[in-house]
Parts: structure tokens; C-alpha cells; sequence
């Protein structure tokens, strides 16, 4: 069977599974790999299999580990009174209002990696002050949905640039400084565009009191493990070869631990558990992913895409970027890192890699909205009590065809982009 029809049996029998059979995206990664494998003629070939089901151990560890540091600063207090402090010091205006919210709502997919973490803590903990300031029920889930997704592709943790470094040997570094560029000022910005109008007739001091007192009066010891994760993550870049580099799932376990010594009392392995039962679906989604990458790399299924994407012309090239990405990123953010994202960084080996990922997992993001799953638009609605998602995604059209021009942009001039910045 040629190259082609595999293509074209990889993308039936996945669009088959998630979108008649709705299994998990996980479960329909790993499925589709196997009918691949099958009908290209390799029968079920176990260690390929397995072997790509491990190829993203490391990932799914600094995902775990994350999601119970983010379990435990919700559980003594930290984030309920990060969230009152931040709020209460700079939303004396508009603009710093929704500038804060922003950046608080950004924070835990920007620890895990997973936009859903930021929807189900902090935008459940900010539903009610966007909703205080008189949005309509669409537009404040909107700014929880959209600011969720840039923290899901803002550093640390970017699984999407992962996943597609995973695919080219391309280690996971240099790139906090073009992703924090990239992600804040444009989640920013979407948040003003979407809910100044409604922040400016506010009353923001009596939004500020909504929030209560809930954490007041511990001092600033509960931001201890904050303070731990900053210092064990920066002291080994601030002074390489002194300071000892844990790596990221230490740091965020160690972090988790001194938790425990502040705010309030709560059991640590049960929180830990819920942490990683809800984490449990992403690391599903790259097991399913590594799998994948090995059999379309096995049967050649990789190489004529790659191929195939250097033969078309350049515009050509990007405008399918700019379609297909968010497209399939409408199923799967993370399977369209794995199955598009890695031939298309291919496709663009003479331009700045660090640039060109940065500017994929920007355009594939996007997806998150994209009928007919737009999980993330799902899960916001259900927060702000919407009934109908697709009253979320209609205001996030404008800002999401903005984030993928500026992405189509960045590709072009990654070289320049890359001697700036980095």
C-alpha cells in the first residue's frame, strides 16, 4: 500500500474513533497506530509500540508532577490568596484589572501544560469577578477559554513545542523568553479586546470584595512554595555549574512538600491522587501520541509528508499551516503537534527552529476552538453556565485568526525573529 493511502488510512480510522466511535483521543492515537502498523503490511509490532508509548515518559512525569503542586497550592490556600492579593493591589483599573485576571488564569496551564487545569481552578475561582464586572455569560467564558490556551503554549511547560521537538531531536530549550514574548502580550490583549467595554463602567472595588477574605491574614509565608518552585527553577540558569539543576519533576514535587509546612491542613496522597487522576487524560493523549510518531515514522508515513510539504511552494506551504493546524487541532491539540507539526518543521529545517515551533504550537492552539470538540470551549461554557458553546467561540474568531497570522508571520521571519530575540 503506498505512502498515500496510509495517510489516508491514518486520518479515516482516526476521525473515525473520536468523532462516531467518541472514544478518548488518547485511545484513538493508540488505535490508529495499530490499524496503521496493520495495513501497512507490520502486523501488531509490540516494541514499536511500546516504545513509543515511553517516548514521552519524561513529559508525562513534569505533567504529573505539576498537577499535584497545582492541587496542593489549591488545597492550604496559596492560589485563593494569590488571586485576592493580585487582584486587590492592581485592580484599581481597568486595564490592570484584566491584565491580572489574565496572567491568573494563565498560571496553571502554564505550570501543567494543559489548558484545562487553568479552566477548572483558576477560571472557576475567576468566573464569578469577570461575571461581577456585568460581562454577559459568553464573553466573560471567552477570556476564561482563551487566557487558559495561552497559558497552555506559555513557559515553562509547552507540551505542543515538546511533542514537536520530540519529533526532530530538538531538546526542550531557549525557549521561555520567545514564548513568554508570544503568549502574554497577545492574551493580554485578546482579554481588553473582549472585556474592556464591560471593566471600564465596572465597580471594581466592590468586584475586589466579591472575591472575600478568603486566605487573608496567613502573611506572605504561604507563598513558600512558590518560592521554593521560582528558586529551584531559575538558580540552576542564574548560576549554571554552582547551583544543582533538579529538573522539573523534582522541583514541582519538592515545591509540593513545603506546601505543606503553610496555610491549611489537608491530606497530601489524596490530593496528589485527584491531581493525577485529572492529569490522567493528557498523558493519555502523548502515550497515544509517541505511539503514532513511531509507526508513521515505521511505515514511511512520516517521511511523505515531510517530503511532500518541502515539494509545494512556499505559500502553498504556510496557508496550509494556517488551515490544517487548527483544523485537526479542533480534535486534538496534541495530535495535531504530533501528526502535522512535526512534518511542517521539517519542511522549514533553514529557518530558526526555536522561532518556527514557537510560532506552530501558536497556530495550533488555536484549535482549541474549532468545532466540532473545541474542548476548551466546551469546559468554559460549563463554568460560566452557558449553554451553548458556540456563543464562546463566535468573539474568539477575530483574536484566533490574529494569533495565526502572527504565527504564519513568525515562520517567515524566523531568522530575523531569532537574531533579535534570541
Amino acid at each position: 500500500m503506498s505512502e498515500l493511502m496510509l495517510l489516508a488510512v491514518m486520518l479515516a480510522v482516526f476521525l473515525l474513533c473520536v468523532l462516531w466511535l467518541k472514544l478518548p483521543v488518547g485511545l484513538s492515537l493508540a488505535a490508529t497506530s495499530v490499524a496503521l502498523a496493520a495495513a501497512a503490511g507490520h502486523g501488531l509490532p509490540l516494541r514499536h509500540l511500546v516504545e513509543g508509548m515511553f517516548g514521552y515518559f519524561d513529559v508525562s512525569l513534569v505533567l504529573a508532577t505539576a498537577m499535584i503542586f497545582m492541587k496542593i497550592i489549591e488545597r492550604n490556600g496559596l492560589l485563593e490568596q494569590l488571586t485576592r492579593d493580585l487582584t486587590a493591589r492592581f485592580g484599581k483599573s481597568p486595564l490592570a484589572m484584566l491584565t491580572v485576571l489574565t496572567l491568573i488564569i494563565m498560571f496553571p496551564g502554564a505550570i501543567t501544560g494543559s489548558c484545562t487545569a487553568s479552566v477548572l481552578s483558576t477560571g472557576v475561582l475567576l468566573a464569578p469577578v469577570l461575571l461581577g464586572m456585568d460581562m454577559p455569560r459568553h464573553i466573560a467564558g471567552a477570556i476564561i477559554a482563551m487566557a487558559s490556551v495561552y497559558g497552555m503554549i506559555a513557559p515553562p511547560v509547552n507540551i505542543v513545542v515538546m511533542i514537536i521537538g520530540g519529533g526532530i531531536d530538538m531538546p526542550y530549550v531557549g525557549f521561555d523568553l520567545i514564548l513568554l514574548l508570544v503568549t502574554v502580550p497577545l492574551a493580554i490583549l485578546t482579554t481588553i479586546y473582549l472585556g474592556y467595554r464591560y471593566a471600564r463602567k465596572a465597580n471594581l472595588a466592590a468586584v475586589v470584595d466579591k472575591l472575600g477574605d478568603a486566605g487573608a491574614g496567613r502573611g506572605y509565608t504561604l507563598y513558600l512554595p512558590l518560592a521554593v518552585l521560582i528558586v529551584l527553577m531559575v538558580g540552576p540558569k542564574v548560576l549554571p555549574g554552582i547551583f544543582p539543576d533538579p529538573r522539573m519533576p523534582l522541583a514541582f514535587l519538592i515545591a509540593s512538600l513545603a506546601g505543606l509546612l503553610v496555610g491549611r491542613k489537608f491530606a497530601f496522597l489524596q490530593a496528589a491522587r485527584e491531581g493525577v487522576r485529572e492529569i490522567l487524560p493528557v498523558i493519555g493523549i502523548l502515550m497515544g501520541v509517541g505511539m503514532l510518531l513511531q509507526i508513521i515514522t515505521l511505515t514511511g508515513v512520516r517521511g511523505y509528508i515531510a517530503v511532500s510539504s518541502l515539494s509545494l511552494p512556499s505559500y502553498l506551504l504556510l496557508g496550509s499551516i494556517a488551515v490544517t493546524l487548527p483544523l485537526f487541532g479542533g480534535i486534538s491539540v496534541f495530535g495535531a503537534a504530533s501528526i502535522l507539526g512535526v512534518p511542517f518543521i521539517l519542511a522549514f529545517l533553514s529557518q530558526n527552529l526555536i522561532v518556527t515551533a514557537t510560532a506552530l504550537s501558536l497556530i495550533a492552539a488555536m484549535g482549541s476552538f474549532t468545532p466540532p470538540v473545541a474542548l476548551t470551549a466546551v469546559i468554559a461554557a460549563q463554568v460560566v453556565g452557558e449553554s451553548n458553546y458556540l456563543k464562546i467561540v463566535r468573539p474568539l474568531i477575530l483574536p484566533s485568526v490574529v494569533a495565526i497570522v502572527i504565527g504564519v508571520l513568525m515562520i517567515v521571519y524566523a531568522n530575523p525573529i531569532g537574531k533579535l530575540v534570541l
